[in-house]
């Protein structure tokens, strides 16, 4: 499984960063894990064309589907089973989804209805990401 996170990011914190490494260290066992920084966007700004062929999109919005962490790796499962072997989670700026990424996205999936600084949903995206792959393989980090 390939994941490819989508981000609108200008700033970054390193404290944070060091968190993220960490999840992707850990989630390495079961996906190869991708950023894909899109540094200058605007509404006209599109997915790049390597991500928006053969993967299936999802796109990160307040008032998208909410999950647990047993039904997003279930969720995790069934898009596998279906044959989808690349994600592109896509994570909008603080100004929002640029619109025509809004459009590319194939699934509306939230975190939380709260609102988070950038590079902490990208956190909070890794570890949910993990704990899912964590359940799907029977590990102990869920309990």
């Amino acid at each position: 499984m390939k994941l490819s996170i989508v981000t609108f990011q200008k700033n970054r914190n390193a404290e944070i960063e060091v968190a993220e490494r960490e999840y992707v260290k850990r989630l390495s066992r079961h996906a190869q894990v991708e950023f894909c920084p899109i540094k200058n966007w605007d509404d006209r700004t599109e997915l790049p064309s390597r991500l928006a062929k053969g993967s299936r999109r999802i796109g990160l919005f307040l008032d998208g589907k909410t999950f647990s962490s047993e039904e997003l790796a279930g969720r995790l499962q069934k898009l596998m089973n279906q044959g989808n072997s690349h994600l592109v989670l896509v994570i909008g700026a603080a100004e929002g989804m640029p619109q025509k990424v809004a459009a590319q996205v194939e699934e509306r999936w939230s975190l939380s209805r709260l609102t988070f600084p950038h590079q902490l949903v990208r956190l909070l995206l890794l570890e949910a990401l993990y704990r899912s792959f964590d359940i799907l393989h029977g590990g102990r980090y869920h309990k």
